[in-house]
């Protein structure tokens, strides 16, 4: 489960991913976005674009559950910032999602409730990376929260 699922159940965008270990330390603070997510139609274009924009270096892999190739992009001292994938959905327009790094998932899901968020997908565990939970804010924007592994 990731952005591509929640959006297309909301009616706007599919997919799940491997999210590399957080390697720098400001991503590892609490609250702090620590990883970007590209849905898009053409990944390869997009690794091009990036490489060329911020000097990114990407990694094509394909994702265990089958559902298709992720390519992480990596900044020039080698710190995977961000992935990108085809949309699993045929109306999913491209767009970014993020992930912002929590101390505690279940905290951030009760207190996104509290404050008139919503709950889009429950909080679950996710091998590769952590903890996740996907909410919306009281306007509707999505968002990911990651309890990360390290």
């Amino acid at each position: 489960m990731c952005f591509h699922d929640v959006v297309c159940q909301l009616g706007q965008i599919n997919d799940y991913k491997i999210m590399k270990t957080m390697n720098q330390d400001i991503r590892k603070q609490h609250g702090a976005v620590c990883w970007g997510e590209l849905s898009t139609t053409d990944p390869k274009a997009a690794a091009e674009f990036y490489g060329k924009v911020f000097g990114w270096t990407s990694k094509v892999t394909t994702l265990e559950n089958g559902s298709g190739d992720y390519t992480c992009f990596a900044t020039r001292d080698g710190a995977e910032v961000a992935g990108a994938m085809e949309p699993q959905c045929e109306e999913a327009p491209n767009y970014w999602g993020i992930y912002m790094n929590v101390d505690n998932v279940d905290a951030i899901v009760a207190k996104t409730v509290e404050l008139g968020g919503k709950v889009l997908v429950e909080a679950f565990d996710c091998p590769e990376a952590g903890r996740i939970a996907y909410l919306a804010d009281p306007q509707g924007a999505v968002f990911a929260v990651i309890q990360s592994l390290d």
